[in-house]
């Protein structure tokens, strides 16, 4: 055997070997899509347990028909904190739709209330479809669409109290082989009255095949009336593989005029 044939069949092995580490990897961002699918009829399970805090003063207490309730004193500054957690399951469909399913259970404690609910939030199902691929998996494009049901307690924060829908799309790169940056729209349109638009952006740094970091920010249009700014959220995170089919991540954030006071969430996903 010559030499080049051996180097042609190192370099096969080579890359079999990698599309294999990358193709049971999962998504990392929590505020965009990123081109991370289970094969086609393969599968990735996983759960994120969540925890966030809100002010609470803006969600009313008050009876829409007999105009009785709690009312708040904003000044005592009352809070909401709620634990989520979210199993889901995503499959490859065909070799570029994955179809997906999250069913979130929340606890929230609230002090304006002065207890401790749980239950079902939203259910969830998606798809996500990539659209387009450059060679060597980048620059590429990823069109979703997700549907929730009302299943969760509105009244309890658990969930939206109607049916929605949101349509978005990621467009995202790789530099140098180590730095991933994606960009995302999306429309949620049954939240306000006329829907709302979101846009996100993230930054990863694969600092090694087994760990990397990353940073995102998101933004939304504020609600009708609302005196405050613009939205903005903040995430800071890093993703670890301690064996190959196996992703563990953690996250924390904040935000600038919104309820919420900060966040961190725990993923755990599994491909097989």
């Amino acid at each position: 055997m010559n030499m080049k044939r051996l180097g042609l069949i190192i370099t096969a092995a080579v890359a079999i070997a990698t599309s294999g580490w990358a193709q049971s990897e999962s998504m990392r961002p929590l505020f965009t899509r990123e081109n991370r699918f289970p094969e086609k009829g393969k599968a990735e399970i996983g759960t994120f347990v969540g925890y966030a805090q809100y002010d609470e003063y803006f969600v009313s207490q008050i009876d829409p028909k007999s105009y009785q309730g709690v009312f708040v004193d904003q000044n005592a500054n009352p809070k909401l904190k709620s634990t989520t957690i979210e199993p889901y399951v995503k499959y490859g469909l065909l070799e570029n739709l994955t179809v997906y399913s999250t069913v979130p259970f929340s606890i929230n404690q609230s002090d304006a209330k002065g207890g401790t609910k749980a239950g079902f939030n939203d259910i969830a199902v998606g798809a996500e479809l990539l659209a387009y691929e450059y060679t060597y998996k980048y620059p590429w494009v990823i069109p979703y669409v997700e549907v929730t049901f009302p299943s969760g307690d509105d009244k309890e924060h658990m969930g939206l109290g109607k049916m929605d829908a949101i349509f978005g799309a990621a467009v995202g790169t790789t530099t140098f082989d180590k730095y991933t940056w994606v960009l995302d729209g999306r429309y949620d349109t049954n939240v306000g009255d006329n829907g709302r638009f979101e846009g996100a952006a993230a930054f990863i740094w694969a600092l090694s095949d087994q760990f990397s970091v990353l940073a995102e920010a998101k933004v939304t249009e504020k609600e009708q009336g609302s005196t405050k700014d613009v939205p903005l959220y903040f995430n800071g995170g890093m993703c670890y593989k301690p064996i190959e089919n196996l992703s563990v991540n953690l996250y924390g954030g904040a935000s600038a005029n919104a309820e919420e006071n900060g966040h961190g969430t725990l993923k755990v996903a599994y491909s097989f």
